[in-house]
This record gives C-alpha cells, structure tokens and sequence, in this order.
C-alpha cells in the first residue's frame, strides 16, 4: 500500500509541471490571439473582422482560435477584459504607490498610466471610445456593457483620488463630486482629437497641458502654477 502511494505521489509529481506547462502554452496562445484581435478589429472594424483574419494575423489555426473564443463577441470580450484588467491594474499600482507624494505629482503619475495605456491601444481605443460596440450590440451582446463597466471602475479610482486632493486642499471642495468625470472627459476629449483629426505625436506628451488645464479648473488657488 506504501509502495503504490508513494508511486501515486511521484506520477503526480512528473505530472504536474506537465500540466502546468500545457496552461502557460495556452495563456500564452490567448495573448497572441487577442494582440491580432486587436489589431484586426481596428483595421477592419468591429462588424467586418473575420475569424479566419484573426487567426492567420496570429499564426494559429482557426480551429485553434475556436477553442480559445467560441465567437467574435466571446472574443471581443475577452480583449475588452484583458485591457480592462491591465489599465486598472496600472491605476492601482499608481493609487498605491507614495502615498506621501504631493497630490499634483500623484495626479501626473495617474495622467501617465492612462495616457500610455491609450497610446498603446491607441486604434482599438478609437473604436470603443466611438461606440462601435454600442452600435453593433445585437452582433456583441457580450462586450456591449463592458466599455461601460470599465469607465465606472476607472471612475471610482479617480474619484477616490480626487477626494485626496480635496483632504489636501490641493483641489476645490465645491467641485469635488465633478472632478473625476472632469477629468475623464478631458481624457476622452484628447482621444477624439487623435482619432478625428490625426493629430501627431504621441498623446502621452500632452500630460502636463493636460494636467495645468485640469488643476486650471478645479485645482486651489496656486495649485497650476506649482
């Protein structure tokens, strides 16, 4: 009995890292099919990718694409959720990093982390920001709220900013309730410029006008000018 107990225990030791391969392989399958996704779906629009486009744009099979993602919504989804958890991953890596830095340089470090996050996404961006998935919600009934979700989520992590530079006095308490959305709609503003005039450059060097104009309007008397 020992004897086939301790035989057991070893199979699932060989065993184990075996497993545990096979799921990296498929992790890292996932990532390399929603990277081309994402790329498909800005170049082609949402309504017009193709699954057989995302998966020669991968280097997989279609049939390898099917077992990962049963339909475009499914996959779509699945994109929407991976960047949703990378952008609010980086905010809260930024909400709890120097507590004890002065709110401006807080606020600067948080304009960063959502300003790369746009460049890197920069086209998909574009998409989700003009609705498409909106327009198409009968096509992706999955993803259709999930654009909504992840602004509420950013919002609640803004805001709770926020009220620190109120408790600071860095920002004025009358607009503390409007400061988030604020300044997620001069974010928001910024992206449509990009997607509809083609503006050069990377939109991630507009942090400090971004910054003095946001302080500009909500911030305490001097706060722009620090």
């Amino acid at each position: 009995m020992a004897h086939r107990i301790q035989e057991v225990s070893r199979r699932s030791e060989v065993e184990a890292p075996v497993q545990s391969l096979r799921d990296r392989i498929r992790e890292t399958t996932a990532r390399t099919i929603l990277a081309a996704a994402e790329e498909v779906f800005a170049d082609a629009g949402l309504h017009a990718a193709r699954m057989d486009d995302i998966a020669a744009r991968a280097g997989v099979s279609v049939g390898t694409l099917y077992n990962h993602f049963q339909d475009r919504d499914a996959l779509l989804n699945g994109l929407q959720e991976a960047r949703r958890t990378e952008l609010l991953g980086a905010v809260d890596a930024v909400l709890g990093r120097a507590p004890k830095l002065p709110f401006r340089e807080r606020l600067r470090a948080m304009l960063v982390v959502l300003l790369e996050h746009v460049e890197r996404h920069r086209r998909f961006v574009h998409i989700v920001l003009q609705r498409e998935v909106g327009r198409y919600q009968d096509k992706f009934p999955l993803a259709g709220g999930k654009s909504a979700d992840t602004m509420r989520e950013l919002h609640g992590r803004l805001d709770k900013l926020m009220k620190q530079g109120v408790r600071e006095k860095a920002l004025r308490a009358d607009t503390a309730d409007l400061a988030a959305v604020f300044l997620l709609g001069m974010i928001r503003g910024l992206v449509i410029r990009d997607a509809v005039l083609g503006a050069e450059g990377r939109i991630v060097d507009e942090v400090d006008r971004l910054c003095r104009a946001f302080l500009g309007g909500v911030g305490a008397a001097g706060e722009v000018d620090s």
